[in-house]
């Protein structure tokens, strides 16, 4: 028989909404490359593109989907993570419904993503000359379209990883409240390599100092996070009501303060950096210290500032329910 039950409870929406932020992410920048991309075809004289209409409706549906997820999720853990029971979850509809709302939205972006140079994610070389024919657009187009594409397909990944490893960590509390260091590490890895990195790797002869300063916060402040996901004397002692019993709950303990001010800095300091260069700036020239193809790095400069801003809602939402989340007698 069909269970219809969705379990629905505060901290179970608090954790799905938290896990859901990736998503909305990667869709908003999706949303901006999409809108970049139109402007391109208006200016190529195209007035029916099949693929601007597939991603124009991919923006609307990406975070329709996310957010009816946000309502299925906690019974797919109810039956996984809680109750280890597999046949379970394949009788209840909101689990079922869960890995549709997921599977759907990430097949039809993957038509999309998977074509001739959309593909190609580190040589904008070869994106530009694999570029489909029935996409046409002239630089910037390519790049500003093709990073924030792979900016929403990191969000896809960071949820279906967080979901796993919250079903893997089961009714460990602890355990589970490291998930959070899946989407500080995917989207630090991902923006880091595709813009300071690439950016470096190309031989600025300014505004280097940018990308180092980059790479030097974000890894210094996801490294002070990482460690207070999941060392003992940290966020999991702040989620521990045997150590933590206060009626502000998490906020009570100084490791959710250094969280969120290390994610403060980070987002502060990268901000000040890209807003003070010299020529790496929005809009043309599309050449930066004689650097070709600026539309293929510096939208993940911003990328990993709108990631940091999402981040810190994630943060509070899952520490917070995580945290309500009741452990069971032993």
């Amino acid at each position: 028989m069909i269970d219809f039950d969705f379990h629905l409870s505060a901290y179970g929406l608090l954790c799905a909404a938290a896990v859901s932020v990736p998503q909305f992410i990667g869709a908003y920048l999706f949303r901006a490359g999409v809108r970049d991309y139109g402007i391109g075809c208006e200016e190529q004289g195209v007035l029916f593109n099949a693929s601007l209409d597939h991603m124009r409706l991919l923006v609307r549906f990406i975070p329709m989907c996310a957010l009816f997820r946000v309502l299925c999720a906690p019974a797919l853990w109810y039956w996984l993570a809680d109750e280890k029971d597999f046949p379970g979850a394949l009788r209840s509809f909101p689990a079922m419904m869960w890995i549709l709302l997921w599977a759907v939205p990430f097949v039809l972006f993957k038509q999309i993503l998977l074509r001739p140079g959309m593909r190609c994610v580190h040589s904008s070389h070869q994106t530009i000359r694999d570029w489909p024919e029935e996409m046409p657009c002239q630089r910037p187009y390519h790049g500003l379209l093709s990073t924030r594409c792979h900016a929403a397909c990191g969000g896809f990944y960071i949820e279906l990883l967080w979901h796993a490893w919250t079903i893997y960590a089961g009714d460990d509390v602890g355990l589970r409240l490291g998930g959070i260091s899946i989407p500080i590490v995917l989207f630090n890895a991902g923006m880091l390599l595709g813009g300071p990195v690439n950016f470096l790797l190309r031989g600025p002869t300014c505004d280097g100092w940018v990308a180092e300063l980059y790479l030097l916060v974000s890894l210094a402040c996801a490294e002070g996070m990482l460690i207070l996901n999941h060392a003992g004397f940290g966020l999991r002692e702040a989620v521990n009501h045997a150590t933590n019993g206060s009626s502000i709950g998490p906020y009570a303990h100084w490791s959710t303060w250094i969280w969120i001010l290390l994610m403060l800095v980070q987002a502060v300091v990268l901000r000040y950096a890209v807003t003070s260069s010299r020529e790496l700036q929005p809009g043309e020239p599309w050449t930066v210290g004689g650097c070709e193809h600026k539309e293929f790095f510096f939208p993940r400069f911003w990328g990993l500032i709108y990631a940091c801003y999402g981040m810190m809602i994630s943060f509070n939402l899952w520490v917070l329910g995580v945290w309500l989340t009741p452990v069971p007698e032993s």
